[in-house]
């Protein structure tokens, strides 16, 4: 089947992931949000985008690239891509900053397994304190939100 700027979001609901990744339209095709078919295949957490070479680039409403949106549904491979801690939203926050902010690392895993980002570290600790001292039915607000 080919994919056409019409029918590659059906494309993805079909779960041609794969096919879709090989289009030249998965980082031109934008939605009302601005995402682009990358985004939603992160959404269903399709590792291969990770070597596409717009998974930092292109950004939603949100400044999230698909590499947030992979760290956001706690993708460990995003780990290793060498825009996890260089790469903004609009908030500011990186990739690394998303998956603490969303429970996937701790402050332990900061501290032991992720050494060589030390220039936000701050920043992440304190997100991880203020997380671990939200109290649970606040916190639960915020992450369905």
């Amino acid at each position: 089947m080919r994919i056409t700027k019409e029918n590659i979001w059906d494309e993805i609901e079909k779960k041609n992931y794969l096919e879709v990744l090989r289009s030249d339209l998965v980082d031109k095709v934008i939605n009302i949000y601005n995402w682009t078919p990358l985004h939603r295949l992160a959404r269903y957490g399709v590792k291969e985008i990770l070597s596409h070479p717009s998974v930092d680039k292109v950004k939603d409403n949100f400044g999230y690239t698909p590499l947030h949106r992979l760290a956001r549904y706690g993708v460990k491979e995003v780990l290793n891509h060498t825009s996890v801690d260089q790469v903004k939203d609009n908030l500011g926050e990186t990739p690394l900053h998303h998956f603490v902010l969303c429970g996937y690392l701790n402050r332990e895993d900061l501290r032991n397994k992720y050494p060589w980002y030390k220039k936000e570290i701050k920043d992440i600790l304190k997100a991880v304190e203020e997380i671990e001292n939200t109290p649970d039915s606040v916190r639960f607000i915020l992450e369905d939100s």
